[in-house]
């Protein structure tokens, strides 16, 4: 089951709006959810795939989660008291078995 896998736990910052006031834009708290995740270092497949992206080295992990979880490229994923953002997504499945997500993940610095 695809649930065992899953051994890592990671927060999800979604990104918060954009509200104006004053004519001073100001970013608002955006939700926080907590997934079941699984987290691995790449592998030479993976630098294969990311070979047309700058700068892949050991900030960059990759991540599976659910295929029910959303999460975008400017979300903030807490892990391992990291912050990191997602910079590509793949469904390594056909579109009519998707059950996990894998996410290409940089740690900000």
């Amino acid at each position: 089951m695809i649930q065992d896998f899953f051994i890592n736990e990671a927060k999800i910052k979604k990104q918060g709006a954009v509200v104006y006031a004053n004519w001073i834009s100001q970013k608002t708290q955006g939700e926080e959810i907590t997934v079941k995740c699984r987290i691995s270092s790449l592998s030479y497949k993976d630098l294969q795939l990311l070979s047309d992206t700058d700068n892949i080295s050991r900030n960059v992990m990759k991540m599976y989660a659910n295929a029910n979880v959303e999460i975008w490229m400017k979300d903030i994923i807490e892990w391992n008291n990291k912050e990191w953002t997602v910079i590509a997504q793949y469904q390594p499945q056909d579109k009519n078995k998707i059950h996990h997500n894998k996410y290409f993940i940089k740690k900000v610095e």
